[in-house]
């Protein structure tokens, strides 16, 4: 039976109400794309997003692996850019044929509790301190934010910014941008044209060859 996201919603603020200001509950909806995929949030100051923000970097780079897997959800560590220690659930949510349409994450700030991990190593689970900070996750608030987290990862990748790299270096850039799944974004090419200086018929060429090596090595 599929459930309808006013049910999610209503499910969402009980969660943030059970858990505490420290934990965030994110409603996506991914059926009229993902540029702007939250419907709902609650306690949204732990990432400073808002209705109408974007998915993380994290997600576009692990969505397809969740989905290729057919696993339901994905539980992982994360640390955000001013050094907080982020527990995150995402839940996956598919429609009556199996397509998926939208997800709800929780994101719970136990950067406090881990000074005490050892008399709350339940509450924050096996594995938290070696695991937390493996990963960076940006919570943008939009799109424009987080191309610009992806493009600052690019460039420190590449070694140099986008206006010095040569033919094979945004080559190079545009397979890496490719593999964290910057082209399941909408329009994307709009945004990586006036990035790397190239017209759209450029970009995509770049991609083809990028994405034939990598199929045949």
């Amino acid at each position: 039976m599929h459930i309808g996201f006013e049910v999610i919603k209503d499910l969402s603020n009980n969660l943030g109400r059970l858990l505490g200001p420290d934990c965030e509950v994110v409603v996506h909806d991914f059926t009229n794309g993902l540029e702007h995929t939250i419907v709902h949030i609650v306690n949204g100051h732990v990432s400073g997003r808002e209705v109408g923000g974007c998915p993380t970097n994290l997600f576009f780079e692990n969505v397809n692996s969740i989905c290729d897997k057919k696993e339901e959800y994905a539980e992982y560590y994360t640390t955000t850019e001013d050094g907080r220690t982020i527990r995150s659930s995402t839940t996956l949510i598919k429609d009556e044929e199996g397509q998926l349409v939208g997800a709800m994450c929780i994101n719970i700030n136990i950067t406090g509790l881990l000074s005490a991990r050892s008399m709350l190593n339940s509450v924050i689970g096996k594995g938290a301190q070696e695991d937390a900070g493996t990963e960076t996750e940006k919570f943008a608030r939009n799109v424009q934010e987080l191309m610009k987290h992806f493009f600052s990862e690019v460039e420190r990748e590449v070694g140099k910014p986008a206006s010095e790299m040569n033919r094979q270096e945004k080559m190079r850039a545009l397979a890496y941008l490719d593999s964290r799944g910057v082209f399941q974004i909408a329009k994307a090419h709009v945004h990586l044209c006036k990035f790397f200086g190239i017209s759209k018929f450029t970009l995509y060429n770049y991609l083809d060859e990028v994405r034939k090596s990598g199929s045949s090595e």
